[in-house]
């Protein structure tokens, strides 16, 4: 669902973190923007689910780590039965991350790492991230996920394309990018018979738990990209933090420091635009729910070079802008929802 028209108004808040510090750092940081308004706090994950349902949030920002009740459950919960935009913010430690991308998958729409230990300026560069990130996506109208609301892929009409030999799908996501990957890539075969890209924009230090949870939940080998790997079919590469990762001429994923006229960094552009120089004909694009634009370059030049291309739809898309940009500039086979991505994947590879 696209953002909302941008009319003027106070952001409502609900914080949900079992620690009162973090609960009072957070509520400071949102107390200083006009913008936002605070309006509950939450100890647990029952305790948020009660409190969304009277107070009726913009927002909620959600801890992961919580007693009673953790924060997957609670977004779980919300989400089947008052759905509003949920922000994670949570710590970046190793037992933390995997499970920032589980609430992700449960329908929260984004992660935000926890304002820590920093210089002044830094923190309040941070401060400054946070409130901006919340004053947009609680714009985000989200509808109702529960777990199992979408069909397995695996029972959808399967679309034929007699010929079509992909060996590498590239897919580029961004905002409620988690779940949407989630749900196409457990749809996928071990067998599966081509080699898998992708660029996720996430919060810098999330990567590692996103591969991690998506590896637990799908029947291929799922890892972050490294300099020199091979790009073999059943394999599925993501890109890493704070860089962006091409294919190279040589068929191995390559981690280059460029600069581009992009804020995104690894930008699905570059990837997809070097899978079209690499791949051409042999390629597949794939552009998924996210906010902006990138991506929608790389998609139009793997449709210049003969590659195949798909977007999700605008009803099953957190937010459409990606996927948009790249439909406006004639670039897509097709639009199709989520729960049919899987199975239009394979068609074009097997």
């Amino acid at each position: 669902m696209e953002a909302a028209s941008a009319e003027k108004h106070t952001v409502r808040v609900l914080i949900a973190d079992d620690s009162p510090t973090v609960r009072l750092m957070l509520r400071r940081i949102l107390d200083a923007d006009p913008g936002i308004t605070v309006i509950g706090q939450a100890g647990n994950g029952r305790e948020a689910v009660e409190k969304v349902a009277s107070l009726k949030p913009d927002l909620v920002t959600m801890d992961v780590e919580m007693p009673v009740m953790d924060g997957i459950k609670a977004i779980e919960q919300i989400m089947a039965y008052t759905p509003v935009p949920v922000l994670v913010v949570s710590s970046v430690a190793a037992e933390h991350t995997a499970n920032a991308a589980k609430a992700m998958g449960a329908g929260a729409v984004d992660v935000f790492c926890k304002p820590g230990s920093a210089s002044l300026d830094e923190f309040e560069a941070k401060a400054n991230t946070l409130r901006n990130k919340i004053k947009l996506l609680s714009r985000v109208r989200v509808i109702a996920h529960p777990r199992g609301r979408f069909a397995t892929a695996a029972s959808a009409p399967r679309p034929v394309h007699p010929g079509a030999t992909a060996e590498v799908v590239a897919i580029a996501s961004s905002t409620g990018g988690p779940q949407a990957l989630n749900v196409i890539l457990k749809s996928l075969p071990a067998n599966f018979h081509a080699a898998i890209v992708i660029v996720q924009h996430i919060a810098e230090g999330f990567t590692d738990g996103l591969v991690e949870w998506l590896g637990g939940n799908c029947r291929m080998l799922v890892k972050k990209g490294r300099q020199g790997d091979d790009i073999v079919p059943k394999c599925i590469v993501i890109a890493p933090d704070s860089i962006h990762m091409i294919v190279s001429h040589d068929h191995r994923i390559a981690l280059v420091n460029r600069e581009i006229d992009s804020p995104h960094k690894p930008s699905a552009d570059v990837l997809l635009e070097s899978v079209a120089q690499e791949y051409g004909a042999r390629s597949l694009g794939v552009i998924l729910t996210g906010m902006g634009r990138d991506g929608a370059r790389g998609i139009q030049a793997i449709h210049d070079s003969g590659g195949h291309t798909l977007a999700q739809n605008e009803e099953t898309s957190v937010i459409f802008s990606m996927a948009r940009e790249a439909i406006k500039l004639n670039a897509v086979e097709n639009v199709i929802p989520l729960e049919q991505i899987g199975p239009a994947i394979g068609s074009y590879v097997f």
